[in-house]
């Protein structure tokens, strides 16, 4: 195996190449790069099969050549951070990486990664000189003007649910009394299987059976069904066919002729959503959260598979936020659950595992963020501040309605506000509910009177009066200066 790292920390670098020449003695060729120049022309003469790299070299400037030779490359791609955020997380989505690693990088997880790297390479090698049809993967993957299947051959592919078991389906496959009857192709992560059979559906459906009684998991296996083309388009239609596994799970048949459909989507999250989810959070609703999730898998609606992934990490970002107020990433074991749930959204095959993963995660920290409001160990400060910029159009809050929100009494909540901001929680109250009065009387047409009710304020001679405190000026003039 040829693999490239890719980092600025050369130390980092030399300790992970020694691990993996101690593990892999002989099988494994290193070569290392600590600048985007050097690695371009590693990737260029050096030709790796796996690229291990730091994604944090492209800061926040993706249009580098490094970056675009990374979306072509055709091999496996690894990638490492310092911090597991939604803009890395993206970056991963983007080249398509089988794997992000945070650092300090757990050298098991690599050493397995590879090791399942290294084992399906030998494999598909020899199959593919053992074939008597060399020209298959160039049909396969070029563009031809001829259909190269004859009408009763039928063009299939093959997916495991665990990849770490594709050489085993492989080895298996040879074995069954079918084998005589088909061509096998190993791709890096699945195969084409070229049948020679009367009855295709019944003899797919006998080998998801029997793999199952057999490894005790499962197969998805995706059948051309359409018009004669070329081997090219066959294998592109079967191979989005499989992507709906991402909804389905495993153990189906998929047809090319019954693609989902996919609506369009905005991966990112709006600031109204945003605003949901986090007081979802405040709350402890764990159904509305459930319900912001599950409105992704309404049956019958799909989307983009990259698109929710992007979507997800956006709604990881609203509960890392949730998390800080309360000082939970300070548990140890809550922050590794948060790192493993980063990695389930970017790279899990399947999406209802995603949500159940998001919804457990969710569940714990709203039952250890109520223990802390009762041990007073959460900033009931910064708590507050957000109740009223979320709340203040509302006529009804108050310091009361704060401190019950927070579980606190009104006079612990007076002395901290008033120690912490220099200023009594009313007075904050009414700086917010003018400063966006003195906007909106700028910006909008409305009545002094609807300004004043949409700030909060249902007496507007009273709204005048608070305003001409803090301004100095009335409305009327503030508008007409």
């Amino acid at each position: 195996m040829k693999l490239l790292l890719i980092d600025r920390d050369s130390a980092d670098l030399s300790g992970i190449r020694w691990f993996l020449h101690t593990y892999f003695p002989g099988d494994v060729t290193i070569e290392i790069s600590t600048t985007i120049n050097e690695a371009l022309q590693s990737i260029q003469q050096f030709e790796p099969e796996v690229i291990l790299l730091n994604i944090d070299l492209f800061s926040n400037n993706r249009l580098t050549a490094l970056y675009r030779v990374l979306q072509k490359h055709p091999g496996t791609i690894l990638a490492m951070t310092t911090e597991p955020l939604f803009r890395n997380a993206l970056r991963a989505i983007d080249l398509q990486v089988a794997h992000l690693f945070v650092k300090p990088i757990d050298l098991e997880v690599l050493k397995q990664k590879l090791t399942a790297i290294s084992l399906r390479t030998p494999k598909a090698e020899t199959v593919y000189q053992e074939a008597t049809d060399e020209s298959f993967y160039d049909q396969l993957f070029l563009d031809s003007k001829t259909s190269t299947l004859e009408t009763n051959i039928h063009f299939t592919m093959i997916e495991p649910e665990h990849p770490e078991m594709f050489n085993k389906l492989y080895n298996w496959l040879q074995q069954t009394p079918i084998y005589s009857s088909m061509r096998i192709y190993p791709l890096s992560e699945r195969m084409v299987c070229l049948f020679q059979t009367n009855d295709l559906e019944k003899d797919v459906r006998s080998l998801i059976k029997e793999w199952r009684l057999t490894s005790n998991s499962s197969l998805n296996i995706g059948i051309y069904d359409g018009d004669p083309t070329t081997m090219k388009n066959m294998y592109t239609l079967t191979k989005r066919a499989l992507r709906q596994s991402f909804y389905e799970g495993y153990g189906h048949i998929f047809y090319t002729s019954k693609q989902l459909k996919t609506q369009p989507f905005d991966p990112l999250l709006t600031p109204e959503e945003q605003q949901l989810l986090i007081s979802s959070l405040e709350d402890g609703n764990i159904e509305a959260v459930k319900a912001f999730l599950y409105r992704l898998s309404n049956e019958g609606i799909y989307y983009e598979q990259d698109d929710l992934r992007i979507h997800l990490t956006s709604v990881l970002a609203q509960i890392r936020r949730f998390m800080l107020k309360y000082k939970l990433h300070e548990k140890a074991a809550i922050e590794q659950n948060y790192r493993q749930l980063f990695h389930l959204i970017i790279e899990h095959p399947i999406f209802y595992t995603i949500q159940n993963g998001i919804i457990s995660f969710t569940q714990k920290l709203i039952e250890l963020a109520r223990e802390a409001r009762m041990e007073k160990r959460a900033d009931y400060v910064e708590l507050a501040i957000e109740i009223i910029d979320q709340q203040f159009q509302d006529s009804g809050l108050s310091l009361p309605y704060v401190a019950h929100k927070l579980g606190i009494s009104p006079n612990y909540l007076s002395t901290i506000f008033s120690k912490k901001q220099g200023l009594p929680l009313k007075r904050y109250l009414q700086q917010v509910r003018i400063h966006n009065a003195t906007k909106m009387l700028v910006e909008t047409d409305f009545a002094i009177s609807e300004i004043a009710y949409l700030n909060g304020f249902e007496d507007s001679n009273y709204f005048i009066k608070i305003f001409k405190q803090h301004i100095g000026i009335t409305p009327n003039r503030y508008r007409k200066t």
